[in-house]
C-alpha cells in the first residue's frame, strides 16, 4: 500500500510524493534507533506501546523532572508533579504523514503548547524536515517548561501564557538544565529541525525491540 502527500518543500516548491508501507517502517526504524541514542535515560524514558490500526509506532515518552499539570478543560491552576508523560503516535505514511502526541486529559501538561483536550500542539509538518526526532525533542523540552520551544505566537492554551512567562522571568523555568535531558556526549542543544534521517528510508538498521504491552 502506498501513501501520498502534497506539500511545499524548503524552497517553497509544491511537491507530491508517495511512500510504501515498507518505506514507512524503514523510516520509523531509522528514527527510532537515533532517538534511543539521544537522551539521558536517567531523565528521559521512551517505551514502545501496542499500536492500533493505521499506526506504525506508538511510544510513551516520560520526563522524570519537575513539571506542572492540569486536570480538566477548564482548569487554569497548574499543579506540581515530579514527572510528565505523553503518548506519541506515528501513523502509516510517515515521514509524509505527520505525528500526533497526547497527554492524559486528566493529567495534561500545563503549557501554552498543549490544548485543553490534552493534545500537544505540533508545529506545521514539513516532510523530511519534521520528524519523530524533532517532535519528541519539542515535547521533552516543553515538559520542563523550556521557553525555547514555547510558541507564544500560536498558543494552544492562552490561559497558560502569563503563568508560563512569569515562571521564565522568575528563573523557575526550565525546571532543570535542558542539557541534562541528553546523553553526555550530546550536551550541545540540538537544532529544532532539519533532521533528515526520516528521508533515508532505505538504510538498513536493526529491528525494533519488542513492544511493551
Amino acid at each position: 500500500m502506498n501513501y501520498s502527500a502534497t506539500f511545499n518543500d524548503e524552497q517553497g516548491i509544491r511537491r507530491t510524493m508517495s511512500v510504501s508501507q515498507e518505506d514507512t517502517f524503514e523510516a520509523v526504524r531509522n528514527d527510532y534507533n537515533e532517538l534511543m541514542k539521544k537522551y539521558n535515560t536517567d531523565v528521559v524514558s521512551i517505551n514502545r506501546c501496542q499500536t492500533k490500526a493505521g499506526e506504525a509506532l506508538r511510544l510513551e515518552v516520560t520526563v522524570k523532572a519537575p513539571s506542572h499539570y492540569l486536570t480538566t478543560p477548564s482548569d487554569t491552576e497548574p499543579k506540581s508533579c515530579s514527572a510528565m508523560s505523553a503518548t506519541v503516535i506515528v501513523k502509516m505514511g510517515y515521514p509524509l504523514v505527520g505525528i500526533e502526541a497526547y497527554y492524559d486529559p486528566k493529567h495534561y501538561l500545563a503549557s501554552p503548547n498543549v490544548f485543553t483536550s490534552g493534545r500537544a500542539c505540533i508545529d506545521t509538518w514539513v516532510p523530511f524536515k519534521s520528524s519523530l526526532l524533532t517532535v519528541v525533542d519539542k515535547l521533552v523540552r516543553d515538559m520542563i517548561h523550556d521557553s525555547e520551544v514555547t510558541r507564544y505566537d500560536s498558543m494552544a492554551n492562552s490561559a497558560m501564557e502569563s503563568w508560563h512567562k512569569t515562571g521564565v522571568r522568575n528563573g523557575q523555568f526550565p525546571t532543570i538544565d535542558p542539557r541534562k535531558l541528553y546523553m553526555r556526549e550530546k550536551v550541545a542543544m540540538p537544532p529544532r529541525a532539519n533532521s533528515r534521517s526520516a528521508a533515508t528510508v532505505m538504510r538498513r538498521v536493526p529491528a525494533l525491540p519488542p513492544r511493551r504491552h
